[in-house]
């Protein structure tokens, strides 16, 4: 089943043409924003990536859109002027946008954020404009309840990250590019992909610190489940999915162990995508255990 999964992993890695497709995109936005707010072209330090693209957890396909998370940066100006209006932000960072995105894409404005939708169905792009503090946190924009500015601390997300996924020599990162296609298979599951890579994180640093040795995926991710369903409580709506994903996971282990390739890759294809889980077309052949008996002459019939 090793095989199976490898092949899995692969199937859901972005191309690289998507990978540039996301980066040309939010570049762009974020020279549009530069322009309008800085007047002149965007540098490095206008910008910071953060979500699946940064910890390069995104993963196929791509359906009806995929967002780039990125912060635009503003100044202390910028910043005073909205400092008690955060929808009017919001707005100036729409209108700066409009002209360059005007015929073929969709710019809406709410909560903390300006989506930038793309007609291609691809990518789109999230761009949250925010106040870098000298605790290298930020501070952006909330237009919900009246207003406010909430701290929001994206860099110690990603460290945590990218700290785990060193450790354990890059299990992390493929583990959450598993379970959150199981999540995007599993299409009543409500379990957003922050809490996915928090969860995942845990796990591995707690199970797998060292990353994952010669253990195969399928007893990873049967463990990633057996995890978190002694851990989530009886409230959470989340808990009968866990149970669910279990149990077929379990099974499928065991049917590996009988040699039962065929029967344990569709109990795969259940929790996964099933146009990404290979399916295997042949099971172990049984040895023949039938005792045969010697021809010798018994001593009764000399």
């Amino acid at each position: 089943m090793e095989e199976n999964f490898i092949q899995f992993l692969d199937n859901l890695k972005l191309t690289q043409n998507q990978r540039e497709d996301a980066k040309k995109k939010y570049e762009g936005v974020i020279n549009c924003m530069a322009r309008h707010f800085y007047d002149r072209s965007k540098n490095d330090g206008d910008q910071y990536l953060f979500g699946s693209y940064k910890t390069k957890t995104a993963i196929r396909p791509i359906e009806g859109g995929s967002d780039v998370d990125v912060l635009f940066k503003i100044d202390k100006d910028t910043y005073e002027k909205y400092k008690n209006n955060t929808s009017g932000l919001l707005q100036e960072c729409r209108n700066a946008l409009k002209d360059t995105y005007s015929t073929t894409e969709e710019i809406h404005a709410w909560g903390k954020v300006v989506l930038v939708k793309f007609c291609d169905g691809t990518h789109n792009v999230e761009v949250l404009p925010a106040l870098e503090k000298d605790d290298s946190k930020f501070c952006i924009p909330n237009t919900e309840n009246g207003g406010s500015w909430d701290d929001f601390d994206p860099r110690s997300q990603i460290d945590a990250f990218l700290d785990s996924n060193e450790t354990t020599d890059g299990l992390t990162r493929v583990c959450s590019m598993m379970i959150k296609n199981w999540v995007r298979n599993t299409s009543t599951l409500e379990y957003k992909s922050f809490n996915i890579v928090k969860d995942v994180i845990l796990f591995t640093d707690k199970i797998y610190p060292d990353g994952k040795g010669d253990e195969n995926y399928d007893v990873i991710i049967r463990d990633f489940f057996h995890f978190w369903i002694k851990r989530i409580s009886d409230n959470d709506n989340r808990k009968s999915y866990f149970q669910t994903a279990l149990d077929r996971a379990n099974k499928a282990v065991e049917y590996e162990k009988e040699g039962k390739h065929i029967e344990a890759s569709e109990e795969w294809r259940k929790i996964f995508t099933p146009s990404l889980f290979p399916h295997s077309d042949k099971n172990e052949e049984k040895r023949d255990e039938t005792k045969h008996f010697s021809i010798a002459a018994r001593p009764w019939s000399i």
